[in-house]
């Protein structure tokens, strides 16, 4: 062979390689889009319940996805984005494991490409004897945890799902159980919203987690439950709740009484002096402490955050603070129900003909706000 041909083909050899080292570049941009789904899946069973409704469809397409997405990763298990990848998975998927408990169809694919590419990635085989004894001892520790919470606090009850559905408006759903217990057992029914669920291509629904509010618990167990739904006015349920009682309170919130455009505190000092503030000036008040009022406080601060004095300190410096918030039914204008959210017309709940739940009240009274979100996985 020539030495032209041979510098030819060393040539074509180098942009060979150039080209595979770009292919391998380019596709291992798809390991960390895995593990942004497999990390956004992990959020989600924190803060939400998985229902899959089709099993067959999801699990085949979970399983193409990760089939495709381990061979791209195997191909390109030396780049730095696929080590990387492989090292976040595992621990990240501890979270799923555990709370989804049983959804093998979907958890399977997931656990699979992450044990598969972190035993097989670029990574030294003392790094992964290091990640490996770490990520073993997280999902033991994580066993453990969860066993024990549940041995020792879950009650030992059988629950058992009665009926459920949703409302005439789509925005509620419900559900009846009957709990067997050792007094005679007992009957609940939930609402929870549905405004806050997530559905991904029909196949995952996500309901949200945590917002359920308890509109019946009756003691003992009821063999016979009828729930039925209405479409009613605010105009009528107002009238309605005054009919029962023109002393019925609700109690509103801060951002509430800015929408009403109310003070929401009333404060009074050692001095006589009181004054109206909105829930803004209430929270960027700062009270001047002088020598005695240090002394009183045993304090060497010269002032302090009114919202972040205890009441102890209050009533030692002879301040006292008057909420607005709780506010007579009564009292609220069509255009204050307006202003708070309240549509003209929504769901009524009746439970065994009995009024338990109204759409009216459960907007003033925020059942369903995100910050009430109770996270507990028992």
């Amino acid at each position: 062979m020539s030495k032209a041909s041979a510098n030819q083909a060393e040539i074509n050899g180098s942009q060979s390689e150039k080209k595979i080292d770009w292919l391998r570049l380019v596709l291992s941009l798809i390991s960390p889009l895995y593990c942004a789904v497999v990390v956004f899946f992990a959020y989600q069973s924190v803060f939400y319940k998985l229902e899959v409704l089709d099993t067959v469809k999801a699990c085949m397409i979970v399983t193409g996805v990760s089939v495709a997405a381990l061979a791209a990763m195997i191909y390109t298990k030396h780049q730095f984005l696929t080590k990387i990848s492989s090292l976040v998975m595992l621990p990240v998927l501890v979270f799923p494991v555990m709370i989804y408990f049983g959804q093998w169809e979907i958890l399977i694919p997931l656990i699979v490409t992450a044990l598969v590419i972190f035993f097989v990635s670029g990574l030294g085989e003392v790094a992964k004897t290091v990640w490996g004894t770490i990520f073993l001892l997280i999902y033991l520790l994580g066993a453990l945890v969860y066993f024990v919470v549940n041995s020792l606090f879950a009650p030992s009850t059988v629950t058992t799902l009665v009926s459920d559905g949703v409302s005439p408006s789509g925005l509620y759903r419900y559900e009846v159980s009957n709990t067997i217990d050792s007094s005679n057992g007992s009957t609940k029914v939930i609402v929870e919203p549905t405004t806050l669920d997530k559905t991904y291509y029909n196949l995952f629904w996500f309901k949200i987690r945590g917002l359920s509010h308890d509109v019946v618990i009756e003691r003992p167990l009821q063999e016979d439950v009828t729930i039925e739904w209405d479409t009613k006015s605010r105009e009528d349920i107002t009238q309605e709740i005054e009919e029962i009682s023109e002393k019925i309170e609700v109690t509103l919130s801060d951002q509430q009484m800015d929408l009403l455009g109310r003070d929401a505190y009333q404060v009074t000092f050692n001095n006589g002096q009181s004054m109206s503030l909105s829930q803004g000036d209430y929270h960027k008040t700062v009270i001047a402490l002088g020598e005695r009022e240090r002394e009183v406080l045993e304090t060497d601060k010269e002032e302090l955050q009114l919202d972040a004095m205890s009441d102890k300190a209050k009533e030692r410096l002879g301040i006292t603070v008057q909420d607005f918030k709780t506010v007579k039914l009564a009292d609220l204008t069509e255009e204050d129900l307006t202003k708070l959210g309240v549509p003209e017309q929504g769901d009524v709940m009746y439970y065994n003909g009995k009024v338990v739940f109204r759409y009216y009240i459960a907007i003033l009274e925020e059942y369903f706000d995100i910050s009430k979100q109770d996270l507990s996985i028992l």
